[in-house]
């Protein structure tokens, strides 16, 4: 196991097959988690893993990882990163999202309720609150 991936990554310049191309780091963390073409973190990710399995299937007896093994399995590692951490940011901004719409029903709710409280004074006591503002 590599123990710094992004730095193994960029000294090695991992390169990461698209459908527009090779990547590098920089570019990959552009791309898009979902889209209606094959330009996607998925693609992208499922191509690095066909590359890693592939290297890793070469011989039954011969079990060393070689370099191309680190090379590949530390390309299929940034990639699944990439997308837990996008994955991860997407999931927060919905949570924030739905706790300002429900922070905004709860503020709404509360408004009906103090004007509910208005509405059940009596006259007299509105107007003597209405003078009460009157001569501050």
């Amino acid at each position: 196991m590599i123990k710094n991936l992004f730095e193994y990554a960029t000294r090695n310049k991992l390169r990461f097959a698209s459908a527009k191309g090779e990547l590098n780091i920089e570019q990959l963390w552009e791309v898009p988690l979902r889209s209606n073409d094959l330009f996607n973190l998925d693609a992208i990710a499922r191509t690095a893993n066909k590359a890693w399995k592939d290297a890793t299937e070469e011989s039954f007896v011969e079990t060393k990882r070689t370099e191309k093994h680190v090379r590949l399995e530390a390309a299929l590692d940034v990639v699944k990163f990439i997308i837990q951490y996008k994955m991860d940011a997407e999931e927060a901004a919905k949570k924030k999202a739905d706790n300002k719409q429900r922070r905004e029903q709860l503020i709404k709710a509360l408004q009906e309720k103090q004007e509910g409280k208005l509405s059940a004074l009596s006259e007299r006591e509105l107007l003597k609150q209405i003078n009460d503002l009157e001569t501050e």
